[in-house]
């Protein structure tokens, strides 16, 4: 009878044990909650953000910079190139042939009130890794932006971007768009850095043309090949037409977090760089940049700090007068 009063509930035992019970199963429904967020959360953030996310197509070329002119290709009297005895296209400042093309494509995404649209610095000023480039210029030659265009999901026309400025600490560039309408969706900037564990999202062309070709279709294929026009712009232009333009997603979790760098293991490759890294509310933590070939499965991005230091620059944070 002793034991059994000593392990009777009290009143105050039961309402401090419908409390305790109350509080655990508001924790439970607070994690299911957010389980279910997450899982969510993908989805809507593609969808949400896809809009503001294009493709961008470039080419650049290199001028003399006593003369004026342009490296061109040489041709015969058909207008067929001529070649090297290495088999290189044959070039001169006298070619009669058409300019002589570098091309290469990236991402970017708009931000911001007054719409910028943000990318690589790499991507904006493509011959600084370009190995050649040093040896042209010791010839005097110069290198030059010739066509800089952007594409917008669900649109069948292209727009010109050109550079508005690269950042110098970072590889970081802001573009501005050349009398066409870019995207009305504009992507919200987070207010901190991920951390270790996170989940996030990248978005972006990897490969550039050629996951766009892959995920357009047989049909879509068969087509291109029957034009026999398989040409660098030409095939942009015909995925435009029929609405295949539109950026990959894959999700990733940060690995390491630094003023300098941000860590992640989400799979992208070349043409995806430029592309927004993106949280769980879709907010951009990051702009993706490189990859490690060396070390399978990480990627590296520039933090959301140095984007804000390149808007600031710019005089376009809000509450900044315009430059």
């Amino acid at each position: 009878m002793v034991r059994a009063r000593k392990e009777a509930l009290t009143p105050n035992d039961l309402k401090a044990l419908r409390r305790d019970i109350g509080n655990r199963i508001r924790s439970y429904a607070d994690r299911l909650k957010a389980l279910e967020y997450r899982s969510e959360a993908t989805a809507r953030v593609i969808t949400e953000t896809l809009p503001a996310v294009v493709f961008l197509q470039g080419a650049y070329g290199f001028r003399d910079i006593s003369s004026g002119r342009m490296l061109r290709h040489v041709v015969d009297g058909e207008g067929r190139p001529l070649l090297e005895p290495l088999g290189q296209p044959l070039l001169s400042l006298e070619g009669n042939g058409p300019v002589a093309e570098r091309t290469f494509t990236g991402t970017g995404f708009v931000t911001g009130e007054k719409r910028v649209l943000i990318t690589n610095r790499h991507v904006a000023l493509p011959w600084e890794n370009d190995e050649s480039v040093a040896a042209l210029m010791d010839r005097g030659l110069k290198p030059e932006m010739i066509k800089f265009i952007f594409y917008k999901p669900g649109s069948p026309e292209a727009g010109a971007v050109e550079l508005f400025r690269a950042a110098d600490n970072a590889d970081l560039a802001a573009l501005r768009f050349k009398n066409a309408e870019g995207p009305q969706i504009s992507l919200t900037l987070a207010a901190k850095a991920p951390v270790p564990g996170d989940e996030i999202i990248v978005m972006g062309y990897p490969t550039g043309l050629r996951s766009m070709l892959a995920q357009s279709g047989e049909a879509f294929i068969e087509e291109l090949q029957n034009s026999g026009d398989t040409e660098f712009w030409s095939v942009a232009a015909r995925l435009a037409q029929k609405m295949h333009i539109a950026p990959l997603a894959n999700r990733g979790i940060v690995g390491q977090a630094t003023a300098a760098a941000i860590v992640y293991d989400a799979e992208t490759t070349h043409g995806g760089s430029g592309g927004p890294v993106l949280d769980i509310d879709g907010k951009v933590v990051a702009v993706n940049a490189a990859i490690l070939p060396e070390y399978w499965g990480s990627n590296l991005g520039v933090p959301v700090s140095k984007v804000r230091e390149l808007l600031k620059g710019l005089g376009l944070l809000p509450g900044q007068p315009d430059k």
